[in-house]
């Protein structure tokens, strides 16, 4: 009991309390999917039941439903000074807990064992029920952070302003690649190809051609990215982000220098 409370403080610690209004990823029925570093189990979903219950689903890396197979959950919950090891049951696909701990703004700790796995492999959501000023819903499923990300990114209308939006997101995608922070992965690899995709229109006559094949090249280079991560296969990702580097080299050279290597004010 020692050793697992002593982890549980470790894996508390590492949450913080701060929370960050941030892009979530949902599934077509509102569930939250939360990533796994695991191959074999890359993604759950979570959900809460009419009674507060916890409900898992284990998923693929197309995020469709897996079998719980002999996989086992460690749910732990509450606020920190008094989480609560949560029981836990399967019902047909999805592991679902007893009644979870009181409470609006907490962590849900999971620890994933696999078969045959020397170590469990943990994954958190930040459980905050207090509503979203903007959408008004609970704020673990506020999904304000998608409107103005990902493919929904918005595409600066000079050119200027258009390289320092991929400057930033290309220092998010080396951050999140070397990091696997593969919700951020997630993220940059959907925005980066529409900012991408804007260079030839916004790029002079004589050029356009060569802006709009490097930028396919780019494309299917993040997307060698995005296919890697979320197989959590990330050393299979090396030689398309070679591929990335390389091609943003050859399509800045179609700029002035001032222009390809623009920053975001802060």
């Amino acid at each position: 009991m020692k050793k697992f409370l002593l982890h549980l403080a470790m894996l508390l610690a590492l949450c913080g309390s701060v929370h960050a209004h941030g892009r979530f990823i949902f599934s077509p029925d509102g569930g939250r999917i939360l990533a796994i570093d695991s191959v074999s189990t890359p993604n759950a979903e979570f959900k809460v039941s009419a009674d507060r219950r916890f409900e898992i689903t284990f998923l693929d890396k197309d995020r469709k439903p897996i079998a719980i197979g002999e996989r086992k959950l460690v749910v732990t919950a509450g606020d920190r000074s008094a989480a609560k090891r949560l029981s836990v049951e399967a019902k047909g696909d999805t592991l679902v807990t007893e009644t979870a701990p009181a409470g609006e703004d907490y962590y849900v700790i999971m620890q994933l064992r696999e078969p045959g796995a020397a170590k469990s492999i943990p994954f958190r959501l930040h459980f905050n029920t207090a509503a979203c000023s903007e959408c008004k819903k609970p704020e673990w499923q506020c999904d304000c952070g998608s409107q103005k990300s990902g493919k929904n990114v918005e595409v600066p209308a000079d050119l200027a302003g258009l390289w320092a939006e991929i400057n930033q997101h290309t220092e998010e995608l080396h951050e999140g690649t070397t990091d696997k922070k593969y919700e951020a992965i997630d993220e940059v690899t959907e925005a980066f190809p529409v900012l991408a995709s804007a260079l030839p229109g916004k790029t002079e006559a004589a050029k356009q051609a060569e802006a709009g094949k490097l930028v396919d090249e780019l494309k299917a280079a993040l997307s060698g990215v995005r296919d890697a991560f979320a197989a959590r296969q990330p050393a299979q990702a090396d030689p398309h982000l070679d591929a990335v580097a390389k091609t943003l080299a050859k399509l800045k050279a179609l700029y002035p220098a001032e222009v390809a290597n623009a920053k975001l004010k802060e």
